[in-house]
């Protein structure tokens, strides 16, 4: 018999600053911690379906605990089953009769109209997380190989170097959104954020590059388990990364010979995001 569980998620203590006379104190105020209620039915994945509409929910590959002890089933479970499926059931609602419905997602993205804010918060955060499930893998993690591994060695100094540049990049990251790692068209590598639900491929941002690997830095992903220690977040998820994927996605493009007179590539950069964007937040998912 499934049982159902209720779980308390935490939110970060506020820090409060105050003043007197010469001297900074630092106040830290802990708020009464919010109980939400997760319906832990305890199936698998492929109990769930999206409403009927153009998208479907990505499959996810294995069950919710088989990425333990890395990632937690509850946290898997509450990802894909209160955050994912919701978004891909506001998009399949919110294309309808735009010119948006006979696109696949990737064309989504790519001829985006940044003015349309549904679609664009839900297009993102659909190709995001799928992105993000897909370079998952149970007894994976490790170090990538062939000319994936050359190119990390070339481009951050080692392999150790990249793990350490890519969770600093994540413990730096204000507020909520992803970090990728991307490939310019000559198979230089860099690490990238983009805020809230914001994907590479949108043709607003200006962003160059084809996505490897993303790590999802919402509350929602780590937060049920390593609460507010988001470099062990980042640390831990290179034991779970599929980098057969990863490795895939980079030989899947020819690569240009490197013009000797151009400079090499920034390891890291913040992508800024015009200021009418919409911003969603932890809330709005949870009210799908």
């Amino acid at each position: 018999m499934n049982k159902k569980n209720l779980l308390i998620l935490p939110f970060l203590a506020s820090a409060v600053v105050s003043c007197k006379k010469d001297t900074l104190v630092e106040v830290v105020d802990v708020p009464a911690t919010p109980i939400v209620a997760v319906d832990q039915k305890g199936g698998k994945p492929s109990d769930l379906k999206a409403t009927e509409g153009p998208f479907q929910l990505y499959a996810l590959p294995f069950d919710y605990n088989a990425l333990e002890p890395h990632f937690d089933a509850t946290t898997m479970e509450l990802h894909y089953s209160k955050h994912l499926l919701p978004f891909v059931n506001a998009l399949n609602k919110v294309v309808i009769g735009t010119k948006y419905e006979v696109l696949e997602l990737d064309a989504i993205l790519k001829n985006l109209n940044f003015s349309d804010t549904e679609v664009r918060n839900n297009a993102g955060a659909v190709y995001n997380h799928n992105f993000f499930f897909e370079s998952l893998a149970p007894k994976a993690g490790g170090q990538p190989e062939g000319e994936l591994s050359e190119a990390i060695t070339r481009d951050f100094g080692s392999y150790d170097d990249f793990i350490r540049q890519f969770s600093e990049t994540a413990v730096k990251l204000n507020g909520s959104g992803w970090v990728w790692l991307l490939s310019d068209k000559y198979g230089r590598l860099r690490i990238i954020t983009t805020p809230n639900n914001e994907s590479p491929l949108m043709k607003g941002l200006g962003i160059t590059g084809t996505p490897l690997l993303n790590l999802d830095v919402w509350e929602h992903a780590y937060y049920l388990k390593f609460q507010n220690r988001r470099r062990e977040y980042a640390n831990t998820f290179f034991s779970v990364v599929n980098w057969d994927k990863v490795e895939e996605r980079y030989g899947a493009f020819s690569k240009m010979a490197v013009p000797k007179y151009q400079s090499p590539a920034p390891t890291s950069e913040t992508i800024e995001v015009p200021v009418e964007q919409a911003k969603p937040t932890e809330e709005a998912t949870k009210s799908e």
